[in-house]
């Protein structure tokens, strides 16, 4: 056996979507489901990357990891932070200080590797190099030259997101995405073969960057799905068939049926609809936000950011980044997202991003322009919750927001205060998320319908797949019971694990081990999990790179 437990990380890999393929199209996954046990995991709000496989890797809330997003904001700036703003150490860090062999592959948000005495550390996109990986994302470093002799140069991404508009790119990307699966799983199962794991952690993202482009296209009840049939309506499914066969191979090069088996995901995938909600100008509506004036620089940021991001390939993007340094991406973001708020005349405002609708108030004190006094704090919530409540889809008569959640409502850990003050769960229509997009400046229309042209999206707009709160857990091997479909959060996915391994779980996480699922033979917990420190050298290695790494790479829309 060359690993005890084998760890899948499924972006976006979504459970009814693994049950309506079904076992002919993907024979490995329900093979270990029916062996074990399943759930439509939950997620850390937001069902975002980084703040819920930060939450899987560390075990702990994302107000104690710090991880909420791709960015931070200190007043109306915003600077990408990404891996950087970690606060805590990996599970990886801490088995290796328990002597545990053990290997962390291709995950986001690890930027720089976590030095292993007895493994290896291998970070995923969030790494300084957009093109072309180099040695600084491998731990040990020499490992880089091993990989790059049997492998061939590591790139990050061989699909342009930016070039969604070129006709045949959505016929190209299936292919493309499943020789990216391929060349992982051939590096995985390299490095399984080298040498005795106890953890052997790999992290595939390709069933989300499938999910958000192709869902139209496989789901012919989507009202962005095309009218004509040119396209590849069985894309999406091509993409899970090249993970599941990975799957079973990785399985295979581990040690076959003995192995300790955790697959999942960070968030589930669905469809998005063709309406489109401007928050602010919803916001505007109720007397709660002020625009400025019409003016060109607004528009004039946004037109840059997106000359940037289209026009130029993606090495010329990276450079132009580096060139500008730390500063510039976050300066281009904080004018796109808040140069046409006129903030002396507001009360709340929104980043409006799709994946994370939330609002902050302008507070007193916490904001360079803040209108809201720490004694009115309560009244200008009660006053924003109840014009989200009142949102209504102009189309269908339906409310818009199922529920404001306040952020002590949803973390907890001394960095809470980087979330937002309110964040929306948002209903769906009729299946369908809507989408949120950067309100245009000035008065204008709440709400709108994507035009023909934008259907298929492409980065920077409205993708057609969309993410869910609910996405994928599995787990199979000797200490798990073949109980079937459960309940569970991906932070306890983080604690089975532990446990399964023979380890205490740690008071401070967030999840539970899932006592239900495991077997008689799983042996009494023999270790105490310790802490080992994450330095902010650490932290501000990643600060300095992420910013470029992020925007070249096109995740940021």
């Amino acid at each position: 056996m060359s690993a005890k437990h084998l760890v899948i990380g499924l972006d976006g890999a979504d459970l009814s979507l693994i049950q309506d393929l079904g076992a002919e199209s993907l024979p490995a996954l329900h093979s270990l489901m029916n062996a074990g046990a399943y759930s439509h995991q939950r997620s850390v709000i937001p069902p975002a990357t980084l703040p819920n496989w930060t939450t899987f890797l560390t075990g702990v809330d994302p107000g104690r990891h710090g991880v909420i997003d791709f960015t931070m904001r200190k007043g109306y700036d915003v600077s990408f932070a990404a891996g950087g703003a970690r606060e805590v150490p990996t599970l990886f860090s801490r088995l290796d200080a328990l002597e545990l062999a053990s290997a962390c592959v291709g995950f986001p948000a690890t930027y720089p590797p976590e030095p292993l005495e007895r493994g290896i550390f291998i970070s995923g996109w969030d790494s300084p190099v957009a093109f072309e990986a180099d040695d600084s994302f491998v731990w040990p470093r020499a490992l880089h030259g091993e990989i790059k002799k049997r492998f061939g140069e590591t790139r990050f991404d061989n699909v342009d997101e930016f070039d969604a508009d070129r006709p045949g790119w959505h016929q190209d990307l299936p292919a493309a995405l499943c020789e990216r699966i391929g060349r992982k799983r051939d590096l995985a199962t390299w490095l399984l073969e080298g040498r005795e794991w106890d953890v052997f952690a790999i992290y595939f993202g390709e069933s989300d960057t499938a999910s958000h482009y192709l869902w139209s296209l496989h789901d012919t009840d989507s009202p962005r799905a095309p009218m004509n049939s040119e396209h590849d309506r069985r894309g999406l499914e091509r993409v899970y068939k090249a993970l599941d066969e990975s799957v079973g191979a990785l399985l295979q090069a581990a040690g076959g049926a003995g192995v300790e088996v955790t697959i999942l995901s960070d968030h589930g995938s669905g469809g998005s609809s063709d309406k489109v909600l401007y928050l602010n100008r919803a916001l505007a509506e109720a007397g709660l936000l002020a625009f400025k004036p019409q003016t060109l620089m607004p528009r004039a940021m946004r037109n840059l950011k997106e000359a940037a991001l289209t026009r130029l390939p993606p090495r010329a993007r990276e450079l132009i980044f580096r060139f500008g340094g730390k500063s510039l991406p976050g300066w281009l973001e904080s004018r796109a997202r808040f140069g046409a708020i006129n903030m002396p005349g507001t009360t709340a405002f929104s980043d409006e991003l799709n994946y994370f609708p939330a609002v902050y108030l302008n507070l007193q004190g916490r904001e360079p322009a803040g209108t809201v006094s720490l004694p009115e704090t309560e009244a200008a919530t009660l006053q924003v919750e109840s014009a989200l409540l009142a949102l209504r889809d102009p189309w269908t008569g339906e409310p818009v927001v199922n529920r404001v959640l306040r952020r002590p409502e949803v973390f907890q850990g001394p960095f809470a205060h980087r979330a937002p003050d309110l964040l929306l769960d948002m209903n769906l229509d009729g299946g369908y998320s809507y989408n949120l997009m950067p309100s245009p400046a000035g008065s204008g229309p709440v709400w709108r319908r994507l035009e023909a042209f934008e259907s298929l999206g492409r980065k920077g707009r409205s993708l057609p797949g969309s993410h869910r709160s609910n996405g994928f857990f599995l787990a199979s091997g000797p200490t798990v019971s073949p109980v079937g479909q459960i309940d569970s959060h991906i932070a306890d996915a983080s604690a089975t694990l532990l446990v399964r391994l023979g380890i205490q779980v740690p008071p401070e996480f967030m999840g539970r081990p899932l006592w239900e699922i495991l077997s008689e033979v799983l042996p009494a917990p023999e270790h105490t999990l310790p802490m080992t420190p994450r330095t902010r050298a650490d932290s501000k290695i990643a600060e300095e790179h992420i910013e470029s790494r992020l925007r070249s790479l096109g995740y940021i829309d």
